[in-house]
């Protein structure tokens, strides 16, 4: 009875992900820029809280269980964790595509109900239980959510005017909010001619000055941030992230963080930690 049940859920699970591979190659790319604030906010909130009335009420409806249980942990965190790791090691662009957007909504599902059953009743170490399943829950749902807003400007400074055109990674252009201008550009090489390192004094709106080097972003306001992209003949490439859901992820992280040293401090739960009914057990948690 076990083996069928366990079949049908790998079974849903593929044609779940195969219906988002059909959408794809019809469609194309997720949609993602009709979700941006506060589309995306006010998606988030309904599907949690559906999520949370479909918990509280049909707890032991076929929908909640089979989301609940160890199959759809495998194939969700398997499936994920694949497409993470082409992603990192090649050139495809994954992140945008529907069946990517498929996985990561049912993952973080999952993910949620698995923290409403676990902070249900009692259990041992319920703190670092709350904090790597609440932190790695606000940090997939802050990038899949805040993705929508996220923009990548990349413009010029020279030392003759100031600039406000840029082009962002589709190559259309637009006006930014600042004007940026050049002060000061300095430039350490190699034997050969190469910049080993740079670093640009940059002025922002005429008003305030900014050293920028590689990796050290100055602070445009609390959604965008300007980095020193590189140099170029006769002026500095400067890139302009917004990224306003990334206190979420921070969050998230720090959570996680958090959890994780709480687990090397108190060791594994042991004995105890298997306590719970025996919907748990089957699922792993």
């Amino acid at each position: 009875m076990f083996k069928s049940i366990a079949m049908r859920g790998y079974i849903f699970w593929a044609v779940y992900i195969a219906v988002a591979v059909v959408c794809q190659i019809i469609f194309g790319d997720f949609p993602s820029g009709f979700f941006g604030f506060p589309v995306n906010a006010a998606v988030m909130l309904l599907w949690l809280a559906v999520l949370w009335v479909m918990f509280r009420e049909k707890r032991d409806s076929a929908p909640v269980r089979m989301l609940l249980s160890r199959q759809t942990t495998l194939v969700l965190i398997g499936v994920f964790i694949a497409a993470c790791l082409v992603q990192g090691f090649s050139r495809s662009r994954l992140t945008g595509s529907w069946w990517f957007v498929a996985v990561l909504f049912a993952l973080l599902s999952h993910i949620f109900l698995v923290l409403l059953r676990g902070m249900s009743h009692p259990r041992p170490y319920r703190l670092r239980f709350f904090l790597n399943h609440a932190g790695l829950f606000l940090a997939l749902a802050g990038g899949m959510f805040g993705s929508p807003d996220n923009r990548d400007w990349r413009t010029v400074a020279v030392t003759e005017a100031p600039t406000r055109e840029a082009v962002d990674i589709d190559g259309h252009r637009t006006a930014l909010e600042h004007s940026f201008r050049l002060v000061d550009l300095k430039v350490e090489s190699y034997e050969n001619g190469a910049p080993r390192n740079y670093e640009a004094t940059v002025m922002i709106d005429e008003e305030k000055e900014a050293v920028l080097k590689v990796n050290h972003p100055c602070r445009l306001s609390w959604k965008d941030d300007l980095y020193l992209s590189g140099i170029k003949e006769g002026g500095c490439i400067l890139q302009v992230v917004r990224h306003p859901w990334k206190y979420m992820e921070f969050i998230g992280i720090i959570m996680l963080l958090a959890g994780a040293v709480l687990v090397f401090l108190q060791g594994p739960a042991g004995q105890a930690g298997q306590a719970g009914t025996t919907e748990e057990r089957r699922a792993g948690k």
